[in-house]
């Protein structure tokens, strides 16, 4: 991780699965966050009530600071000024915040770990951590080794589900098998599902469901039959012919090893563990979702040796180093350029922190093509395009299909959505003119 960690997509598949490992061996007795202070900033309505976080804290040793021991006027009236306020104090910072990406940019800013404490957005490494942990507990693997095989099938209200968008999250890394099923017209956004396939390397499989009942054929099938074996869902998978679909959907719900049943409209969110699997069985109602005391324990342990780490530090906390030495972690699969110039386009994203605060937030993107130009936030996982590219050394821009754009050196690359931005940035168009997708010299052309 960084110094912020915002969603479990900011984590290795080594950090998950040793994450999880620590939350499967419980809440350590020995109080290993002895000496430590942990700061509980809620901005924002969290997943968990800021107590949560405050006993954990406690039960491991740590002292807490709150807002309201900052001794300023406004604590929430400028959330990134109240981390700087609080990080010579603390270890770690545990905040919830409206706008996407706020743990990143706060940590970068303060230089403190911060934590995200839950949203709805997804953004909620404890409600991800909890589900991926009790997948592999489920599926029978062992946490600090991987989760090859592991199937899981997160179904219903997937656009308005907080834990399932965290969870999502957490298969991100692992090589696990995701299904997809969204209720009627509920189905994730557009960004969100091409931000998931990259980190997994693959697209899910996703099956839309033909009836609108919002808990799901493939719940309801196993209950309106619970003697007969699991019959397939009338579910058909989405780009894929009709006849292999059925035999694909088969195959893959009978492997479920954990369905998630993101219920919505306040009903509590379902757990249920291999919901298909078996004949004559006694059909399986599964469990409501909560976050452990367990997961939280974890999450703070690892920031805080994390935040030493990062800071140079040779110290550890025990247990903090998810149990796998710094030296295997794997970098992000597909591993991407980052573009972070101040100087070219931003985030336009409504709730993204760096559309929000660009004062605070500098531009973090990951380049995932360059000719054209497609670029992918840090903060919310918006996609931009940038027709128009620049160089920082020679001042001046071009059009992305241009001679002169390919040879702009990455270092010196800066990126912009439109004539109009890149002039108010101090750049001046090239002279060489854009004529049918290729460039001439003005005179040149007029010859022709």
């Amino acid at each position: 991780m960084t110094v912020g960690l915002d969603s479990l997509l900011d984590l290795t598949a080594q950090e998950i699965r040793g994450l999880a490992w620590s939350v499967g061996a419980g809440v350590p007795p020995d109080r290993p966050l002895e000496g430590r202070i942990v700061g509980v900033l809620p901005f924002a309505t969290t997943s968990l009530p800021p107590a949560a976080w405050i006993g954990v804290a406690q039960r491991l040793g740590a002292g807490v600071v709150r807002g309201e021991d900052l001794g300023l006027a406004t604590f929430a009236a400028d959330p990134f000024e109240a981390c700087r306020a609080a990080a010579p104090w603390v270890d770690v910072i545990v905040a919830s915040h409206p706008a996407r990406g706020f743990a990143r940019a706060a940590g970068a800013d303060c230089g403190v770990p911060v934590v995200n404490a839950g949203g709805a957005d997804g953004g909620d490494p404890a409600a991800g951590l909890s589900l991926v942990a009790e997948a592999i507990r489920v599926h029978g693997g062992d946490p600090a080794v991987g989760a090859r095989g592991l199937h899981v099938a997160v179904c219903g209200d997937l656009r308005g589900s907080g834990p399932a968008a965290a969870l999502l999250a957490g298969l991100a890394a692992l090589e696990a098998t995701v299904l997809l099923v969204p209720a009627r017209g509920r189905d994730l956004p557009g960004d969100a599902l091409q931000r998931l396939a990259r980190r997994m390397g693959r697209r899910p499989l996703r099956f839309e469901a033909r009836t609108m009942r919002s808990l799901l054929d493939m719940v309801d099938t196993v209950l309106l039959a619970p003697d007969a074996a699991p019959q397939l869902p009338l579910f058909r998978e989405i780009g894929v012919p009709p006849g292999e679909a059925e035999r694909r959907a088969r195959r893959e719900v009978e492997d479920t090893d954990v369905l998630f049943v993101a219920t919505g409209e306040g009903v509590p969110d379902r757990l249920v563990a291999a919901p298909f699997r078996g004949r004559g069985r006694t059909v399986p109602e599964g469990r409501e979702h909560s976050v452990e005391s367990a997961t939280l324990a974890a999450l703070l342990r690892y920031a805080i040796s994390e935040g030493a780490r990062v800071r140079g530090g040779n110290e550890r906390v025990p247990g903090g180093e998810s149990t796998l030495s710094a030296a295997l972690r794997e970098p992000e699969r597909g591993a991407l350029l980052r573009y972070r110039s101040a100087l070219g386009l931003r985030c336009r994203a409504g709730d993204c922190i760096a559309a929000r605060e660009p004062a605070r937030a500098a531009p973090d993107f990951l380049l995932l093509a360059r000719d054209p130009p497609l670029l992918e936030c840090r903060y919310c996982g918006t996609r931009t395009a940038a027709p128009l590219l620049a160089s920082s050394a020679a001042g001046r821009y071009h059009g992305a299909a241009s001679a002169d754009a390919a040879k702009v050196l990455d270092q010196n690359l800066v990126l912009f959505r439109s004539d109009a931005e890149a002039q108010a940035a101090g750049f001046e168009r090239s002279l060489r003119a854009t004529v049918t997708g290729t460039e001439r010299d003005p005179g040149e052309a007029s010859v022709r």
